[in-house]
């Protein structure tokens, strides 16, 4: 069975195994010292005749997109799915994958496909598009200057919540104290299942700033934190909050942005209306907001039918299709809150799904850990064994 995105978001897994043998590179995406793939692509060159080869998760960009891209320029696309990053990773440095295009790619390894010389860097004459992307997101921190990569999605993390049981205004009050004061709903509450997500709520609700810290006593208070919500609240630990605060069985749940914005709107019953959800996240400086982004594979086949392909699914009415099925925003600058509200994508009341150019540009990003990653799960580990 392949793996959504939304899935594999979700899967708390370490990548120290799969990329030891990759470079080590400096926490700011910095190359020094690091095995580099070949320079960029010639200007002006002709765009190949394919096929077109892609690795990505399943039903991360729309068929009605890759069939239009084929009939656009003449090729076929094939497209071979991963369950998880480390895969991806492991397949890519292996050889095992030959493709073109690596549609997504998380910021927090980036650095190592660019050390391990896995990706190329991006010619950007072939993308003019790219003047769409977000202005943020045109230097990002993984990838400077945006030399390897282009932007695809993004989304935040928040509270996401039934508006029809707690008032909206309540959880506005509350705000990361939600599930630790929502004893009224034990049983119908969940956090994320992901080590790095569900302590990083815990530190924020204690003013820590800092979600990459490796301070232990930071994280065991984080831990001690988030255990109590095992009898406040009856936690759950999952990533259905998609599913299961559309259809009720869940009020109150640690969520992603992305999830309310589309994926909980198609869950919804016959019958009821959109305005029974409800997403909070905290301001510009203290919300975690990250993204996925496309790169070119160091020895693609096909290098400038791939550039091509980027600067497709960066084209605006394009990304806005794209969007439309996969439900997870562009890093495009059009389509902002206010275009995709009055568009009907996403409904009035979860205007505050779609951060704004400001939470992007001052997001809180998880980075790369290293051999540190494992204080986080040791600490997960002993909250699973006691949930």
């Amino acid at each position: 069975m392949t793996t959504t995105r939304r899935q594999f978001i979700g899967q708390s897994i370490g990548l120290g195994a799969i990329l030891a043998g990759l470079p080590a590179l400096s926490s700011c995406g910095g190359t020094s010292g690091a095995k580099q793939a070949k320079r960029a692509i010639a200007d002006g060159l002709p765009p190949e005749k394919g096929p077109l080869r892609i690795v990505n998760y399943a039903d991360y960009v729309s068929a009605d997109v890759v069939a239009d891209f084929e009939k656009e320029f003449g090729v076929k696309v094939e497209i071979a799915t991963i369950d998880t990053d480390a895969e991806m990773i492991q397949k890519l440095a292996s050889g095992a994958i030959k493709t073109d295009v690596v549609h997504s790619m998380a910021s927090s390894s980036i650095d190592r496909l660019i050390a391990g010389g896995l990706i190329q860097p991006l010619n950007k004459s072939y993308l003019p598009n790219e003047k769409n992307v977000v202005a943020s997101l045109q230097d990002p921190w993984y990838d400077k200057g945006a030399v390897h990569s282009a932007p695809y999605t993004y989304f935040g993390t928040g509270i996401g919540y039934r508006a029809d049981r707690v008032d909206p205004a309540q959880i506005e009050k509350w705000g990361w104290d939600t599930l630790w004061s929502a004893e009224k709903f034990k049983g119908q509450c969940s956090i994320l299942d992901d080590d790095r997500e569900a302590f990083t709520m815990a530190m924020l609700r204690k003013g820590v700033i800092d979600i990459n810290t490796t301070d232990p006593k930071v994280i065991a208070q984080a831990l001690a934190d988030v255990t109590e919500l095992i009898k406040l609240v009856n936690i759950k630990i999952n990533i259905t909050g998609y599913t299961d605060i559309p259809t009720g069985v869940t009020t109150i749940a640690q969520t992603w942005s992305a999830d309310l914005v589309t994926g909980a709107l198609g869950y919804l019953p016959e019958g009821t209306g959109p305005e029974v959800l409800g997403f909070w996240h905290p301001p510009a400086g203290a919300y975690a907001v990250t993204n996925d982004s496309m790169g070119v594979k160091a020895d693609a086949a096909n290098p400038v039918l791939a550039h091509k392909y980027i600067n497709y699914l960066l084209d605006n009415d394009v990304a806005e299709k794209n969007f439309s099925s996969i439900g997870y925003l562009p890093a495009l600058t059009k389509l902002d809150a206010d275009y995709v509200v009055a568009q009907g994508h996403v409904p009035e009341n979860l205007r505050s799904c779609v951060p704004t150019p400001d939470e992007i540009a001052k997001g809180l990003q998880f980075r790369p850990l290293g051999t540190k990653a494992k204080l986080y799960e040791d600490a997960w580990s002993k909250l699973r064994a006691g949930a």
